[in-house]
């Protein structure tokens, strides 16, 4: 997969689906070639030709030397790393302050080795191997022309995976002190293939929408600023050709496997090339480097379809279930869940949660979730954050988690273990703990503060209260929620001198956290949660099998969330729930939850005989349909940005299997609708629900299902094809036929 060519000095990484080429040139600069649909063979002739002003310089004897070949300028040519303060102004990929306080950057090639197997970031979530994997790494090291600074760039190519994945590692080696500013995980330069940004934004509520941007040579950054809550942007994007859909064209899908501040910047130069940067955010990020110190980036995932977007997705979807997520749940089937912060808020007590319990079992829920409120003396959102024992005045949690198991029931806990109230025990005692400016007076969002997780002890002293709790009581869930984003920071552990660190070490000591916490409690299923959906990334996934999907449960608005969701994310690990709010059926809201991690945020109390048949209905359906949701693969039909509909649809790998679903968000009269279905076997015959028709593969993805009727406002539909194995011309109306066909459901 991954060769050198010692004689061309180029480097292939190539497997059956992609080829990424870059060479030394003389000058000892990495110059991008190639990225895309296989290639077998690359020269640089052609592929390299720049008609742009040479490379001059001034040599030892003050002579000017002008390199005259047509195949490097510093200002044009496509580089793997970027140059500061030289003639290439599109974008550095990294900042320094040398040991003379000057900035001038430039890596030149100093060495290679190719290795087998997987080299990781160190510290970082990351992708992982699993047995049957085939992966090798490159590693090319570059020293900085000026001084002992050494810069490692990582390329990792998995022989399944239509893309790689990058990162790279500054070395301090000149003896002295230098500063880091800026430094990439990937750049990728491209000629301009007409190219559209995809992007997700979000706030609270109204957690993730696509915002498609034509690139051009006005530069895109996609970034957050937060420090972990991020709803502003995610980090994950898409470049695609502008004629692109679907379905057709090419398309890069690039995501940061890290959950705290980043960047994406993407722009065309002066001569109509791109240039695609992703990194941590250099905002509020300088770290101060002695002698042999190491600064890592996190990993960055990049995928490449000739295919369109659904290609990108599958691609993504089946690498972060196969070799991202925590083993033990990546393709396991999720209990079905209720949360107590519906029906109680914080009033609640043994017996209120243990009839809960006896509800939610009547209801063929699999999971009780106790929420906010049963720690320290939090009875509302103003106290008690970092309090992490039980408040026995309201609840016996050893009755009722026992009490739970009797009736084969699991149960979960809520905790917000990165947060600290001012009036909480915790925060008496240790002050210093709190992460804020002691010179300001800080905001309160919640009522809260954040913990300052770049101390060591902080993280020991949480992970130790934690500990406590989830060793003694026999927990099966754990819902971890972070509500408070980062600002008006100072650490007092850090000093002054390292404030500009803060960011990136708090978020290393989250991952710390996490990291204690699945190694010893690894069969609690863990699910993330930042005020809603979000700290939504790969980060977070690499300990989380899943994270809530949003606050906001109002069908209109979870069907645009969910949507922009699915296209970078498994449905796997999407947390959707069918909650009480007051609009659509149970009926519609619980078609929209099949397609995540299934669970209830309401009071069974206040359900109908009716509502509760169609809970007991409605789980059946999840049980039997969840495993083509969390291991097959989704197509979007029909996108809610530009029709009235949101179509999508999952198929077994096997092809033996389709769940489909549409939702029209205004009223329509009868007009003239087939719903194409996309990645069945042509061959193979299938039942479909809705007509009760029998029909080949390729008659539903070039005919489709006839969805022509009336629909009103909001109308959601389920669709099942089934394989099988007899062939029927017309509808099926015989009573014996009819049997047949409800069989099949």
């Amino acid at each position: 997969m991954i060769s050198f060519d010692s004689s061309k000095k180029i480097f292939k990484l190539s497997n059956s689906k992609y080829s990424y080429y870059f060479y030394i040139n003389p000058l000892g600069y990495l110059v991008h070639l190639y990225s895309g649909k296989k290639l077998n063979e690359l020269g640089i002739e052609r592929t390299n030709e720049r008609y742009i002003e040479r490379y001059a310089f001034l040599n030892e004897e003050f002579k000017e030397v002008c390199d005259e070949n047509y195949y490097y300028s510093e200002q044009g040519s496509l580089f793997e790393c970027a140059s500061f303060l030289k003639s290439d102004k599109r974008g550095a990929f990294a900042v320094i302050k040398h040991t003379d306080g000057s900035y001038i950057t430039s890596f030149k090639y100093f060495s290679h080795k190719i290795v087998k197997g997987k080299v990781s970031s160190e510290n970082y979530p990351h992708f992982k191997v699993n047995n049957f994997d085939k992966v090798e790494t490159l590693i090319v090291t570059l020293k900085d022309e000026k001084e002992d600074i050494f810069l490692e760039l990582y390329y990792v190519m998995y022989e399944k995976i239509s893309g790689l994945i990058r990162f790279s590692k500054l070395i301090n080696k000149t003896g002295k002190t230098i500063e880091l500013d800026r430094i990439c995980s990937l750049e990728l330069d491209s000629y301009n293939k007409d190219f559209d940004l995809v992007s997700i934004h979000g706030q609270w509520g109204d957690d993730k929408e696509l915002e498609l941007e034509k690139v051009g040579h006005s530069k895109i950054v996609v970034n957050d600023n937060h420090g972990g809550r991020g709803f502003r942007q995610n980090p994950t994007i898409i470049l695609k050709e502008h004629n692109a859909n679907y379905d057709h064209g090419e398309v890069y899908m690039c995501s940061l496997v890290y959950s705290g501040n980043f960047k994406f910047e993407v722009g065309l130069d002066e001569y109509d090339q791109l240039r695609l940067q992703a990194l941590i955010s250099d905002e509020m990020f300088s770290f101060t480097l002695q002698n042999n110190e190491t600064f890592s980036t996190p990993e960055c995932i990049l995928i490449y379809s000739s295919e369109g977007i659904n290609k990108a997705t599958q691609t993504m979807h089946d690498i972060v279930r196969e070799n991202l997520l925590p083993n033990s749940y990546a393709l396991k089937e999720r209990p079905i869940l209720i949360n107590s912060r519906e029906p109680f808020m914080f009033d609640f007590d043994t017996e209120k949660i243990k009839k809960l319990i006896l509800d939610a079992k009547a209801l063929n829920i699999e999971q009780v979730v106790l929420d906010d409120g049963w720690f320290g003396k939090r009875n509302s959102d103003n106290s008690s954050l970092g309090d992490l024992y039980v408040n026995e005045d309201k609840i016996n949690l050893k009755e009722v988690i026992d009490f739970a198991h009797k009736n084969r029931m699991k149960f979960g806990l809520w905790v917000e273990p990165e947060m600290i109230s001012p009036d909480s025990e915790l925060f008496r005692k240790h002050p210093e703990y709190a992460l804020y400016d002691r010179n300001t007076k800080p905001t309160l969002l919640r009522h809260q503060l954040v913990l300052d997780l770049t101390n060591d002890e902080v993280v020991d002293c949480v992970f130790k209260e934690l500990e406590k709790i989830f060793s003694r009581y026999d927990i099966d869930y754990c819902k971890w929620d972070f509500n408070r984003y980062l600002s008006e920071i100072g650490s007092l552990h850090l000093g002054n001198e390292k404030q500009g660190e803060i960011f990136h070490r708090f978020m290393m000591g989250s991952y710390k956290l996490l990291n204690k916490f699945i190694n010893r409690f690894p069969n609690v299923l863990l699910e993330t949660c930042a005020s809603g959906a979000g700290r939504f990334d790969l980060g977070m996934l690499y300990y989380s099998p899943q994270i809530w999907g949003s606050d906001e449960t109002n069908p209109f608005s979870r069907v645009m969330i969910q949507f922009a969701t699915n296209v970078f994310y498994p449905l796997s690990t999407i947390g959707a729930h069918v909650s009480a709010a007051n609009s659509l059926t149970l009926q519609d809201k619980a078609i929209i939850s099949l397609f995540g991690t299934y669970g209830y945020e309401l009071d069974p109390d206040k359900l109908s005989e009716e509502e509760k048949n169609k809970v007991i209905e409605f789980n059946g359906l999840h049980k039997r349909f969840h495993h083509i949701v969390t291991k097959g693969d989704y197509y979007v039909l029909s996108s809610p940005y530009t029709s009235n509909f949101a179509s999508w649809m999952c198929v077994s790998k096997d092809k033996s299997e389709a769940l489909v679903f549409n939702f029209n968000f205004r009223r329509e009269q009868t007009k003239g609708r087939f719903l194409r279905v996309k990645g069945l076997d042509p061959n193979k015959n299938y039942f479909n629900s809705l007509t009760n028709d029998v029909y080949k593969g390729d008659f539903y993805m070039n005919v489709g299902i006839n969805i022509s009727a009336p629909l009103k406002e909001g109308m959601t539909m389920l669709f099942v094809l089934k394989e099988v194995n007899f062939i029927v011309k017309n509808v099926l109306n015989n009573k014996a036929n009819k049997k047949k066909r409800e069989k099949l459901l």
